[in-house]
């Protein structure tokens, strides 16, 4: 008898997905199901706990299929293959950590050079209130990453704005030495939020970043869904 096929869609979660297979599947039936690019294999007898497992490791042994027999412990050979297989990933993965890191202490040192002595330039009448709005934000890695790089952009631009340009002239080119706050779409949404609403010359970055979306009315448009409170 041929599998029965169950089709899967983004918003689905691997438990899911294999459950209800499971409870589709018969005494002689096998239900099957893709999940990112391996196939997975489910009949009422399969362990789904044993099943995920292979699933997982799946990315490491390299296997397109997995179920719908699984085995509590894989054999010496196989576990011997895993250990090894797994053990190199583990070491190609740190290599790259490592890489990412320098590079990114490079840039970091870089900047923090650049900007060193670079007062921001906060709106005068709202300085007490920026002083809160850091200290609330500054509670946790996300937020206290928003804040950092608004500073250090802000303190960016300033150096150019200094030589005579103007914020839409530079917003863009000086967010080239940031990339090591690895910051995200999200975060990013937020820096802009907050410079709008404290910089000397957000009002400026506010127009240029609507623009950017094809905005030009009030307000900030903000990609993200996390929004920092200014109050």
């Amino acid at each position: 008898m041929a599998n029965l096929k169950l089709e899967t869609g983004g918003g689905d979660t691997y438990s899911k997905v294999a459950e209800k297979a499971k409870q589709m599947a018969r005494e002689t039936l096998t239900v099957e199901f893709e999940f990112n690019g391996v196939t997975n294999l489910v009949t009422k007898n399969t362990n789904l706990d044993w099943l995920w497992r292979d699933y997982s490791n799946s990315w490491v042994m390299g296997w397109k299929t997995v179920g719908p027999n699984c085995v509590e412990n894989y054999s010496p050979e196989v576990q011997k293959e895993y250990d090894e297989k797994k053990a190199a990933q583990d070491k190609k993965e740190e290599a790259h950590r490592k890489e990412i890191e320098a590079k990114d202490k490079i840039e970091q040192d870089a900047c923090e050079a650049k900007i060193a002595g670079v007062a921001l330039e906060i709106i005068p009448e709202k300085s007490d209130e920026y002083k809160a709005y850091v200290e609330k934000n500054s509670k946790d890695g996300y937020s206290r990453g928003v804040i950092d790089y608004a500073e250090n952009w802000a303190k960016l631009m300033q150096i150019e704005i200094s030589k005579g340009k103007t914020v839409q002239e530079v917003a863009e080119g000086t967010q080239n030495g940031l990339g090591y706050l690895g910051i995200t779409g999200f975060m990013y949404g937020c820096a802009v939020n907050g410079l709008a609403h404290f910089w000397k010359h957000g009002e400026a970055l506010r127009k240029w970043h609507n623009k950017e979306y094809g905005h030009e009315g009030e307000g900030v448009v903000n990609p993200a869904v996390l929004t920092l409170s200014t109050k």
